[in-house]
């Protein structure tokens, strides 16, 4: 009886306790903005394949500016983020000129790649 009363490391059964694991911890921001933008990329190719399927022989010229336009809002989001907490690299003033560029890069992106879309569907 006395056997049965013991701690499982006393008999040498390790097996019986939990390993454990370190806390559970969420991604960053960062990670979490970045994913975001993957799942954007992977619709954006998806939908390149289905024009390939539904529009067969025909080609999306022009439109790789619209590729800009994810990475470029990602980054937005993480420096406007940055800013309000105060840790955006270069300060206030690195951060805006961040900003600025991220939204021209959208801007651009968008006037370039939307009217060469709208083209390769009306043809």
């Amino acid at each position: 009886m006395a056997e049965f009363d013991r701690e499982p490391l006393e008999n040498g059964d390790d097996n019986s306790i939990e390993d454990e694991k370190p806390s559970y911890q969420p991604a960053s921001f960062e990670k979490r903005a970045a994913a975001w933008m993957g799942v954007a990329y992977v619709l954006m190719i998806l939908g390149i394949m289905w024009f390939a399927l539904f529009f067969p022989g025909r080609d999306l010229p022009g439109v790789f500016p619209l590729f800009l336009v994810p990475v470029c809002t990602a980054l937005l989001v993480v420096v406007i983020r940055r800013l309000r907490l105060g840790t955006a690299y270069g300060g206030i003033a690195g951060g805006v000129v961040a900003a600025a560029v991220c939204a021209a890069g959208i801007a651009f992106g968008l006037l370039l790649g939307v009217p060469a879309l709208i083209a390769a569907f009306t043809r």
